[in-house]
Formats: C-alpha cells, structure tokens, sequence
C-alpha cells in the first residue's frame, strides 16, 4: 500500500475539488452578475424607464415630447438619458445612486402630480447647476462636428456660439428651457 499522507495532503486534497468547481462556477456568477448590471444600466437609460415615474407629473414628459429633442425632422433624437444622464461610469454611477433619492420621494409622496410645480425650480436648478459645472458635456456630446454646424446656423445664433467660450458662457446659459418649458428661479 501507499505512504500515509500528512495533513497538509490531506486537506489539499479535500480543498482541490471544490476549487475545481468553484471557479468556472464563479466566472459563471461573475458574468451573470455583469451581464444583469449592464441590463439594468441599459433598461434605466430608457425613456420608458423614466416615463413610468415621470408620467405622473405630465408636464415634463409632455414638454419632452413636444421639444425638438424628441420630434426632429434629421431624425436625431435625444433620450432623457442623453441629457440627464453621464456617459463616463463614474459619473453615470453618481446620477444613478443620487436618483435614488428620486424614487424614495416618489414613494413616501413628497413630490406628487399635485405639488410638483412647487419643487420644479428647485429641481431644475440642481440640473441647471450640474450642467454649467461640466460645461454641458451631454449638450456638447451630440452637438458636435456635422451635428452643430455653424454655417447653417442663423447670423446671431452663429455670433453667439462663436462667441461662448469668450464670455464664460455654456450651452445651458441660453438654453434652458430647450426640452422642457424655461423655469423662472426664485
């Protein structure tokens, strides 16, 4: 017969076989879970997505749908998440943890249909306020290059743009009420 093994062989031995399971099963969980979280990163970046809460105060989604943003004869739409949304992760992870916040008042009804109007400045200046902090990244993420054109652009929409950068300006100092009716701020 053969030698006795020591312990430590013996409790390798007993570690192996889970190991060998363990890991393609743990690279399985590990893709599943990536793959659920890119799901649920891509449903929560749907105008459906955000029409379910938002539909219960019309006005915004109305306005959306009304905005050159939504009907557009090029064809070129921006979603809520084009606009409201980060593209690079971190950022992106920020917005989505913060709008948290979003759905627990929605739940505990502090902001309802009914009182919405009453919280809608203060709202909009939190976006507003985001938007001049990153220079209007999401605006300058579509509107670029063949997207924004100046030459087509009418004579004092041209000067103006041309003129932004000079003055300190970004693309949400003129434009704030472009996709949704322009907020007067208390």
């Amino acid at each position: 017969m053969g030698e006795e093994l020591s312990r430590t062989q013996r409790l390798w031995r007993w570690l192996k076989k889970p190991l060998l399971w363990g890991i393609p099963i743990g690279i399985f969980l590990a893709v599943l879970a990536v793959g659920a979280f890119q799901g649920v990163m891509v449903a929560s970046n749907q105008n459906s997505f955000c029409f379910s809460c938002h539909l219960s105060m019309d006005t915004i989604v109305q306005e959306y749908k009304a905005s050159s943003h939504y009907r557009s004869e090029d064809e070129v739409l921006a979603t809520c998440a084009d606009c409201h949304v980060p593209h690079g992760f971190i950022d992106k992870m920020k917005v989505k943890i913060a709008a948290t916040a979003d759905i627990y008042h929605m739940f505990k009804g502090t902001i309802t249909k009914e009182n919405f109007e009453e919280h809608r400045p203060r709202l909009a200046k939190m976006v507003w306020e985001d938007m001049l902090a990153n220079d209007s990244e999401a605006c300058r993420t579509c509107h670029v290059g063949d997207n924004f054109d100046l030459s087509k652009q009418p004579q004092r929409a041209r000067l103006n743009h041309e003129m932004m950068e000079s003055r300190g300006e970004t693309c949400i100092n003129c434009h704030t009420g472009i996709a949704h009716k322009r907020i007067t701020l208390e």
